[in-house]
């Protein structure tokens, strides 16, 4: 997507971010941003992408007619690696902004290192710098794959054979819709309602979960 120096200035204008607020959510630098906007030069695509995805998780989005608009998605689906990428810059955007309470059934978290390792750090890294954070994990019985290191994790009962996977943050709800190992697809709706019934459920089954035992020969877990 070809992005202009106005449609930059007027993205920024409706969330009311400056240089580096943009920078700092695209991951670019402060001077980049400058360049793109006085028209020195035009950004590359991995660069726009970037940008577009940027605001994209605070529901700005680019129009085809070289304008911006404000938006607010009730359902949205992330699909493949770089959907997935997108679906944790939309976790941490949502928590950054107010919203610093996670609350993910997992049963496994083996996919996210497995797809982009190196992203996940990051991710970590900015989501244990968040204020307030109380992020919580339920993963099955005698698994000892805690990925995300700011989260508490506690084993669910393998009895509870019923229980379907899904992520609450903010009022965003998320399931898990992929089927194979290999492939990511998640679909977040945004409804309080649906938030606080999930929640609920979610802490009931956390009361009576397993706080995970130390790994013979491994680390101690949370």
């Amino acid at each position: 997507m070809i992005l202009t120096a106005a449609q930059l200035r007027a993205a920024r204008g409706l969330l009311d971010w400056t240089r580096n607020d943009l920078a700092k959510a695209a991951n670019i630098s402060p001077e980049t941003v400058k360049n793109i906007e006085h028209g020195t030069f035009r950004p590359q695509e991995q660069t726009a992408d970037a940008i577009v995805r940027a605001f994209a998780s605070h529901d700005v989005a680019f129009t085809e007619d070289e304008g911006v608009r404000k938006k607010k998605e009730l359902v949205r689906t992330f699909q493949g690696k770089e959907g997935f990428i997108e679906k944790l810059d939309h976790v941490y955007n949502v928590a950054r902004d107010g919203a610093p309470i996670t609350r993910h059934l997992a049963l496994s978290d083996n996919y996210a290192p497995t797809v982009a390792p190196e992203y996940v750090k990051a991710y970590a890294d900015k989501m244990r710098a968040i204020s307030g954070l109380d992020a919580r994990c339920l993963i099955w019985e005698g698994d000892y794959n805690f990925t995300f290191d700011y989260c508490q994790y506690r084993w669910l009962k393998k009895d509870h054979k019923w229980v379907m996977p899904f992520y609450l943050y903010g009022n965003y709800a998320s399931f898990m819709m992929h089927t194979t190992p290999d492939f990511f697809m998640t679909v977040s709706i945004y409804s309080e309602f649906l938030v606080e019934n999930l929640k609920k459920q979610f802490d009931l089954l956390w009361a009576e979960a397993i706080v995970p035992t130390k790994k013979k020969g491994g680390p101690s877990s949370k």
